[in-house]
């Protein structure tokens, strides 16, 4: 029996995004972004994809920053927008079922990452 990080895995090869295993998760290419998806050992129901450093934060943009990232959070269904160091990062989790279908699930969650991109975009020009 396959772990679901070897699932991921394989459903990402399987389209072509040539995923890479690194230390902290799983990171591969698409649409010219970087993902990296993350999974918890002691749960592997929970899955993690992130489309990490969007935007660069600093001291005199973190006010308005913090403004955007707390919008779209409100705005985008499942998706958190965060600044865990001087970047904006999208992450969207989940749990997952016993037999999740990844080409139902990852594609869906691109998505939402990348909507969340765009809606941080539009509330950070509003700033």
């Amino acid at each position: 029996m396959s772990t679901i990080k070897e699932d991921i895995f394989n459903y990402l090869s399987s389209e072509g995004l040539q995923p890479q295993d690194r230390e902290y998760g799983i990171f591969f290419k698409y649409q010219m972004l970087n993902f990296l998806v993350f999974w918890r050992d002691t749960d592997e129901r929970f899955l993690k994809i992130a489309l990490p450093s969007i935007y660069d934060v600093d001291d005199n943009n973190r006010a308005d920053v913090l403004v955007a990232t707390n919008n779209t959070t409100r705005d985008i269904k499942v998706a958190k927008c965060f600044v865990p160091e001087d970047s904006v990062w999208v992450t969207c989790e989940q749990l997952l079922d016993t037999d999740p279908n990844f080409s139902d699930i990852i594609p869906r969650t691109l998505k939402i990452l990348m909507d969340a991109r765009e809606c941080f975009y539009e509330h950070i020009e509003k700033e």
